[in-house]
């Protein structure tokens, strides 16, 4: 008994020597606690974290069983090493409230928070070097736990939360992204203040900008407590505003934390759908104001824009569009559809500014300043950084295309861009009931891109370029062609001035109408009583022009129009890089009028507006016409499939070129001699 008493006696005295110092050392934390906790955090977190920290300001601890409150001032961790920032983080101030007994429990559960003018930079180099990359973290998966929690228990539970004056900067050198937001607050609440889940008690409000383009933020969401809750959807409604361009989002983000899942309606409307690349790094072409609206989904590292419907400029666009993040190069892929396409919002595409009503005030103005310009050809170059940026598979159709003046009747194009190669293909157009088919490549991984056309023109309707006109009854007939061209700019223009290769067009049987090959022969006798009384046609026998191109200069190997009234042969020169014209057109009637100014017409000056006059030197006759003719056609023979469905046998033009087949073997002394004969007859 005298043992066990002793015995008790021991532990006893024992546990309670344990107890007084327990106490001893929490009376010792709590008086000396501030300069212990601040010393452990610059220490332990700084070695943890392999970075400077440092609490420079004051820091004060209040303790309380039930809250206890911390305040520090001047807060600094140190950005990694071969960043240009010194910090990675700072804050101003800084105060919260925690239950320290829940820390007994393993769970950290805070009141209030407030932060005062925090700034965080975020900043990668490459898909391993980013300066919130931790080392000890990563190693132990703490950074994962404590940032993508698994279950609603580790995320911590606050009660309020509020920033005031907050930066935060993001750049992105693999997807060129700098992105810079300036919080002038955020408020937010741990709980519902009316119990309705649907409330919204998360509101951020800031400006800031993204690839230099200004913008404002404003944000409302449901309470912090459902960022616990990765089984609960969280509402979110937000309204962006950058330039002219107008975001606004509505619907709920699920498990936010790690951003798994998002379904909302997703509105945006601008002045210019190439300003989306500063949101998206998405490359598009310039348009008219525009507006859209459909549902944003994401599902793992793919964003979708699904049954979108809206219009640009006059036209109207739907569709369905995924862009993958997930990778180190964006990826976009849609399928879009216009049932009613005006063409002036197709200007984009080779540097036109929108010109039409719906056009905005710079547009407008780029668009007039263009009219004003003695050049035709669109010069405005392509932005090279923005096809580098992303890659893309994107096919448009357009159902019906409205152009004055032109034929058009639908479209269908696939653009296709991967590592900063643009390819449009297939491309098919149909025009005037034909069809224009081929291929466009843009390589735009070199500063001086060169570009590759090679376009088929397909039974074209001579007759549809002149409807709504008097020429219509009296025009038909079918004609195609080819061009292949090859050249290297960053504009049209560029391209143009520099491209090597052929443009041909030939056409076979038809008519066309006689006032038309009377004016420009000047028969006066034949031609002014076409403009009072009843147009007459006269039938197309054959017509073909072939141009080869040379570092820009377009010269024609044959121009001629050979019909029932008139032959009619030219000689055309033009420059592209200077946009200017020298043709010559001599029209030889078939009949004998008194009336008819046998001179040849002559265009010279510039393409937009050339100089139309008459050449009193006579470049040949009727008999001298017929053996050029005759002894130049035989190239277009492989054209003729782009021509006429039929053999054609009974074509004129194809007996003309078979005629043309069996002279080129005669020698080129002996087609002299005739043209020799002939010229000493007349």
């Amino acid at each position: 008994m005298i043992v066990d008493k002793i015995r008790r006696h021991k532990i006893l005295a024992s546990i309670s020597i344990i107890f007084l110092a327990i106490v001893l050392i929490l009376v010792i934390i709590i008086i000396f606690s501030e300069p212990i906790v601040k010393s452990l955090l610059e220490k332990k977190g700084g070695s943890t974290l392999e970075r400077e920290l440092f609490i420079e300001g004051d820091f004060q601890i209040h303790w309380h069983w039930t809250y206890t409150s911390v305040h520090a001032e001047k807060i600094r961790l140190g950005n990694a090493p071969d960043y240009p920032e010194p910090n990675m983080l700072t804050i101003e101030s800084l105060d919260l409230t925690f239950k320290p007994l829940q820390l007994l429990r393993g769970r950290l559960e805070f009141g209030d928070i407030s932060l005062d003018r925090p700034i965080l930079i975020l900043d990668k180099k490459s898909a391993t070097d980013f300066n919130w990359n931790f080392p000890a973290l990563s190693k132990a998966n703490a950074a994962d736990e404590a940032a993508i929690p698994d279950n609603r228990h580790e995320f911590p539970i606050i009660q309020s939360l509020q920033l005031k004056s907050g930066n935060l900067i993001y750049r992105d050198a693999i997807k060129g992204m700098n992105l810079n937001v300036k919080l002038d607050s955020v408020v937010g609440q741990g709980t519902d203040k009316n119990k309705d889940e649907q409330s919204k008690e998360l509101k951020i409000s800031g400006t800031g900008s993204m690839q230099n383009q200004k913008f404002t933020l404003e944000a409302q969401g449901g309470s912090l407590k459902y960022l616990r809750d990765s089984n609960k959807d969280y509402p979110l409604s937000l309204n962006l505003v950058m330039g002219q361009t107008k975001v606004s989002l509505n619907g709920v983000f699920k498990d936010p934390i790690k951003l798994r899942g998002v379904n909302a309606s997703l509105k945006v409307t601008g002045n210019n759908l190439a300003d989306i690349f500063y949101l998206t790094a998405i490359p598009l072409p310039p348009t008219p104001p525009y507006k859209l609206a459909g549902q944003l989904t994401k599902e793992g590292g793919v964003w979708g824009y699904k049954d979108f419907k809206g219009e640009v400029g006059k036209s109207d666009l739907s569709g369905n569009l995924s862009y993958d993040t997930s990778k180190e190069r964006g990826f976009l892929k849609a399928n879009l559809i216009s049932n009613l396409l005006d063409s002036e919002d197709l200007g984009g595409f080779i540097g036109l500014p929108p010109s039409g009503e719906n056009a905005s005030p710079e547009q407008k103005k780029a668009a007039a300043e263009k009219k004003a310009s003695a050049k035709l050809i669109p010069d405005v170059p392509l932005k090279l950084e923005r096809l580098r940026a992303t890659d893309l598979d994107v096919t448009l159709k357009a159902v019906k295309i409205e152009a004055p003046n032109l034929p058009f009747k639908g479209m269908e194009v696939r653009f296709d861009l991967r590592n900063g190669l643009l390819k449009l293909d297939p491309l098919n157009v149909v025009l005037a009931d034909g069809t224009i088919d081929g291929d466009i490549e843009v390589d735009a991984n070199k500063d001086v891109p060169p570009m590759k056309l090679n376009l088929n023109l397909r039974k074209l309707s001579l007759g549809q370029f002149f409807v709504n006109t008097r020429f219509a009854k009296t025009s038909e007939g079918l004609f195609g062609g080819k061009v292949n061209l090859a050249g290297a700019g960053a504009s049209l223009a560029d391209v143009l001035a520099t491209s090597n290769g052929e443009l041909v067009l030939i056409m076979s049987g038809g008519k066309i109408s006689q006032l038309l090959i009377e004016a420009s022969d000047l028969d006066i006798a034949q031609a002014v009583p076409l403009f009072l009384g009843k147009d007459k046609a006269t039938k197309i026998r054959c017509g073909v022009t072939d141009f080869a191109v040379e570092d820009g200069i377009l010269k024609s190997k044959v121009v001629v129009l050979d019909t029932n009234d008139s032959v009619l042969v030219g000689n055309v020169s033009i420059n592209l890089k200077r946009e200017t014209i020298n043709a010559k057109l001599d029209a030889k009637p078939k009949d004998s009028s008194i009336f008819a100014v046998q001179t040849p017409i002559v265009l010279s000056g510039q393409l937009k507006s050339p100089n139309i006059g008459l050449d009193g030197k006579k470049v040949g006759n009727r008999a001298t016409t017929a053996i050029v003719l005759g002894s130049l056609l035989t190239p277009f023979a492989a054209v003729l499939p782009f021509i006429e469905r039929s053999d054609a046998e009974n074509v004129d033009c194809r007996a003309l070129l078979k005629a043309a087949e069996s002279s080129s073997k005669a020698s080129a002394t002996e087609t002299e001699k005739k043209v020799n004969s002939e010229n000493g007859k007349k």
